[in-house]
């Protein structure tokens, strides 16, 4: 559990933005670190249209996502 409890502030709330399906727009500097730690995953998707697209989806492994839920249940008491 600790490993959400030293992430800087900017990292938390993205990891929690990504953790609840909103992966869109934030910074490669902060997605990268959370790559580097383990926390989150990426992938490429295909966007159609013309020239087609190539987009990075990032998501939180399953496993990383039970120990998130939690932890957060944890400190709401």
């Amino acid at each position: 559990m600790t490993r959400f409890r030293g992430l800087p502030k900017r990292q938390s709330e993205v990891f929690e933005q990504i953790a609840i399906g909103n992966d869109g727009g934030h910074h490669p500097k902060v997605l990268q670190a959370l790559l580097d730690k383990g926390l989150i995953e990426r992938g490429e998707q295909q966007l159609g249209g013309w020239p087609p697209m190539t987009v990075y989806r990032y998501w939180v492994p399953i496993p990383i996502h039970m120990e998130w839920c939690e932890w957060c249940s944890e400190i709401e008491e």
